[in-house]
């Protein structure tokens, strides 16, 4: 039997590059579909961030990206699938270049609140087989931790940590009661931890 290397997949389809290296975890399957989409990549990148060198760096984190994401996604169109990678990651950049140092001090804050809530973060998952790689930093897994959030908990979170609210303000603006309010948050916590515990391992 031939190995994945051994075999021509420059002639595979994208979606079927995707399925060995969901299977593999090979990296040249990743090569080749840098090869094929690399430079797409950048010109998209460009559209967004507007500048050459951090496009260029925008390139390498998708594409880094994309292996994480790959071995979990369901692509029946790779193309249509890699657009919204890149466009979720340069607003993601954009966002963050505006406010990242508010960002940063806020999810700190949410962090020592409470000490049950302190997830430990590691440098490295698995993807594939074998196949170790750095992972995104902890502030952007802390905002795809709070998308994932009930609505209500989303709100508190959000209002609680990141607008400094009280709880009094929190059941003014909201019309939850103070007894619910203090629930989506232990609750909001307790599932954003378990977001980054999860993913760690992954």
């Amino acid at each position: 039997m031939l190995s994945v290397k051994a075999i021509p997949f420059e002639t595979f389809s994208d979606e079927e590059i995707c399925q060995q290296f969901a299977s593999t975890g090979d990296r040249a399957l990743i090569g080749e579909l840098y090869k094929r989409y690399g430079h797409l990549v950048y010109g998209a990148c460009m559209k967004y961030v507007k500048d050459s060198e951090e496009s260029k760096d925008m390139v390498s984190i998708i594409f880094e990206k994309i292996m994480l994401k790959i071995p979990n996604a369901q692509i029946s169109a790779f193309n249509a699938w890699l657009y919204t990678v890149i466009k979720s990651e340069c607003i993601m950049r954009l966002r963050r270049g505006k406010h990242y140092d508010n960002l940063k001090g806020n999810i700190q804050r949410l962090e020592e609140n409470n000490d049950t809530f302190a997830p430990r973060y590691g440098d490295h998952t698995q993807v594939g087989k074998g196949l170790t790689l750095k992972v995104a930093n902890r502030e952007e897994m802390v905002i795809e931790a709070i998308k994932e959030l009930k609505p209500k908990h989303r709100t508190c979170i959000k209002l609680f940590f990141f607008d400094k609210k009280s709880y009094k303000e929190i059941v003014d603006i909201t019309g939850y009661t103070a007894k619910e309010v203090k629930s989506y948050l232990q609750n909001g916590k307790r599932n954003i931890k378990q977001f980054l515990e999860l993913h760690e391992y992954e």
